[in-house]
């Protein structure tokens, strides 16, 4: 907690022979990130190649893949609505890998094999066929498009192409071309042609009018015409192989179309049931054949000498003497290994964080921003106690609030029973829900004013204990309570920042530190003005809020020199900022108020009065819980990431990011 996972930099070195049973206990524990070894000069020691398997292996994964791309086309996943999706989605297949996780990478590689060919065999000719059958009526399906674009033409389509002494071309043009078209006819054939064209009528009116054409002329001709007129936009339509008109070859392509869609019907059922009987195997082995890929191509990072191997690699110090365990047990005993702590400043260390279950959640904040280096603070905790806060105190509305939470749960008995990210998104919202109803409820926001006096007035809502400030009555209060929130937030990101460095003097005292002590010299000062409606009075306390306040001047010079001035009035502004918490709560509460208003004047018209109240409530509501809810996320993100994180948190490269070598079954 507040601080990245210790880890530490492992190396196992062993003999060649217990390679696999190695590689297979790491990728099975899942807790080591393997990394490329650094060879020094006086290492005699030479890159392990990848496994002589992989070559295989990646081959058979191809075939196993090629199929189960079949089955998924022939029995599709049943569609699901996107509420369905969210709220109560299908159960993701579960595939186990059983007596495969012992077996030896030869042996699955050839029961992989040899059950690829038997279902090549049992559905290579079905395939072939269906695959077949699917061209013929894509086929098909091209030509019907290409005739419904001439399908208004009167001609026999027989007559089209070159005959003994005539040449005849159909095909469509834009409405501009036509000019042109019949100008060059005119010019090339000195009028000796026939010309004849019909609008492609099309729904709507967005695209240029298009028509479609049919030309005779003398053969002599056809070569020059053909090039002129594609020149101006004709675009030929070839039709050999239809001698009917086009409205009659269209109806016999449809009939064709609908002949081989029953045959591909009939042959996807053969496929399907094969998917039925075969597809589970065939995860299992694509699964297996995956773990012995990965394997293999990890050994690209080891050395060897003749006899021996060796790996590099970082675990969480928690989990070293369990990987020293189980290395040791499958090698027999005979391995070397040592892991040592690392030097942050010197090499990047992989992060890990590691937080309490429920704070967990909020860690996906922490990396948008960017995660910690190594041996940092990691602000995931702070930070979710103050942005839940901060978010609920700008959305402030207690029925938001509970619409949010149950949102919240619904989508946590949903998707995020299978997906990582909405259980983290669920919880998230979950915890604002609540986090507004509180407060809402201590505020009087109940969809607005609902409940007061105005509306529906509801006693219990509308007096203390419950009720402990009015957001419309106690603006100043607000305000002055979202500027204290923000200097203490700030004062807590500085004390963090003064903690990191500690142990360097000129650090500690340069930075941010000016800001505190100018805060301790305030203190008197306030005090005098409270007491006797005056800053300064020539007595002990005030004139040491002043020194306090010089020594605050001298620290703020001695840390940002000719940027002193920009100092001050960057922290002005950041202080400042925090209005924004009762800036958007009031916002909340006021357009809640004013949809209430609006629906009860629409409650008072004629006949369709509680129609129209109706609507404007439901849809007004919703539309302000959407942006209050959005607004008061970015708002409570900006806050952290500007205002706070900038005062100590230092981020590494996204890259360092933990990535342990780990079995990872696909559903």
């Amino acid at each position: 907690m507040l601080r990245p996972v210790a880890m530490k930099k492992i190396r196992i070195v062993t003999l060649k022979e217990f390679k696999d049973d190695v590689l297979k206990k790491l990728h099975t524990l899942g807790v080591v990130q393997i990394i490329a070894h650094e060879k020094t000069e006086e290492e005699n020691l030479k890159f392990m190649p990848a496994d002589s398997v992989l070559k295989e292996t990646s081959e058979q994964l191809r075939g196993l893949n090629a199929i189960l791309e079949v089955y998924k086309e022939v029995k599709p996943e049943p569609s699901e609505g996107i509420l369905k999706r969210f709220l109560n989605p299908a159960p993701p297949r579960e595939i186990e890998l059983g007596a495969l996780k012992e077996a030896k990478k030869k042996e699955i590689i050839e029961r992989a094999g040899k059950i690829r060919a038997e279902v090549e065999e049992e559905i290579g000719e079905s395939l072939k066929q269906y695959r077949a059958t699917e061209k013929e009526i894509n086929g098909l399906g091209l030509s019907k498009a290409d005739l419904w674009r001439i399908k208004d033409l009167d001609i026999e389509l027989r007559y089209v192409g070159e005959g003994s002494r005539i040449h005849a071309s159909v095909g469509t043009c834009p409405e501009e071309a036509l000019e042109a078209i019949i100008a060059d006819l005119e010019e090339i054939t000195s009028g000796s042609y026939y010309f004849d064209k019909a609008e492609i009528l099309k729904e709507g009116k967005e695209e240029e009018n298009e028509y479609a054409c049919i030309f005779t002329c003398f053969n002599e001709h056809a070569e020059e015409v053909s090039a002129r007129l594609r020149r101006v936009g004709f675009e030929k339509i070839e039709v050999k192989g239809f001698e009917k008109k086009p409205k009659e070859e269209i109806k016999a392509i449809e009939q064709k179309i609908a002949e081989k869609g029953r045959e591909r019907e009939e042959l996807k059922k053969i496929l399907a049931e094969n998917a039925e009987r075969r597809e589970g195997d065939y995860l299992t082995y694509r699964e297996s054949l995956r773990a012995i890929e990965e394997r293999a191509n990890i050994q690209r990072n080891f050395v060897e000498t003749e006899r021996a191997f060796s790996l590099t690699g970082w675990v969480p110090a928690d989990k070293e003497e369990e990987v020293f365990k189980e290395i040791n047990s499958v090698s027999e005993g005979l391995c070397v290994m040592d892991a040592v702590s690392p030097e942050p400043d010197e090499e990047k260390v992989p992060i890990l964080l590691k937080n309490p279950k429920f704070f967990k959640n909020f860690e996906l904040f922490t990396k948008l921003y960017g995660i910690p280096r190594y041996g940092g603070i990691d602000p995931t905790i702070p930070f979710t106690i103050t942005f839940i806060f901060f978010s609920a105190l700008m959305l402030g509305d207690a029925i938001y609030g509970l619409i949010c939470a149950i949102l919240g749960i619904l989508l946590l008995r949903g998707a995020g029973k299978y997906n990582g990210t909405m259980k983290d998104f669920s919880i998230i919202f979950i915890s604002f829900g609540v986090a507004s109803f509180v407060i809402g409820a201590l505020t009087g926001g109940w969809f607005g004013d609902l409940f007061t006096e105005r509306h529906f007035y509801i006693d219990v809502l509308n007096t203390p204990p419950l009720l402990i400030a009015d957001q419309l009555g106690d603006v100043l209060l607000f305000l002055i309570f979202s500027i204290i929130i923000g200097i203490i937030h700030i004062n807590v990101g500085i004390l963090m920042s003064k903690y990191e460095s500690r142990h360097n003097l000129k650090e500690f005292i340069g930075g941010d530190f000016w800001f505190l002590v100018a805060q301790i010299g305030f203190i008197p000062l306030f005090l005098n003005y409270m007491s006797y409606g005056t800053w300064f009075r020539h007595d002990t306390p005030c004139l040491i809020g002043v020194g306090i306040l010089a020594i605050s001047l001298a620290l703020l010079l001695f840390a940002r020199k000719g940027m002193a001035l920009f100092g001050i009035t960057g922290f002005l502004g950041d202080t400042l900022s925090y209005a924004r918490l009762m800036a958007l709560g009031l916002c909340t509460y006021g357009i809640a108020l004013a949809i209430n208003v609006l629906a009860g004047l629409c409650y008072g018209i004629a006949y369709i009065g509680i129609i129209a109240a109706a609507l404007v409530f439901v849809i007004g509501h919703l539309v302000n819980w959407v942006l209050q809810v959005l607004g008061s996320f970015v708002h409570g993100l900006r806050l952290h990431y500007v205002e706070f994180f900038s005062k100590f948190y230092i981020t590494g490269d996204y890259e360092d990011e933990y990535k342990p070598f780990e079995l990872k079954i696909k559903t």
